[in-house]
């Protein structure tokens, strides 16, 4: 096991299973809160105005802002679903790899 994984197996036991698995749910539901439709505009707006200042100063960034962007809007779209469901697709569909 990784470290990184003992430390979330170690935060884990010293709160017990149920609370760790409410926290989880804490966490991904306080994000998806906050991806309302004035979050996705309003983070789209200062992505592309980053994206102007940075191209003024000579700054290359390594992600587009498009993509920065798409990344937004998808967050967004996954926000709609209920939180259970994307930990179980995450656990059956998506490939995790140390």
């Amino acid at each position: 096991m990784s470290s990184k994984m003992q430390e979330i197996c170690a935060i884990e036991t010293k709160y017990g299973l149920a609370l760790f698995r409410m926290a989880l749910t804490h966490l991904v539901d306080v994000g998806t809160r906050h991806l309302t439709d004035e979050y996705v505009d309003e983070a789209i707006k200062q992505i592309t105005a980053n994206d102007k200042a940075d191209k003024a100063n000579g700054v290359t960034a390594i992600m587009t802002a498009e993509f920065q962007c798409e990344i937004v809007r998808c967050a967004a779209s996954l926000a709609k679903f209920e939180i259970w469901d994307l930990f179980a697709y995450i656990k059956n569909y998506v490939p995790i790899s140390d």
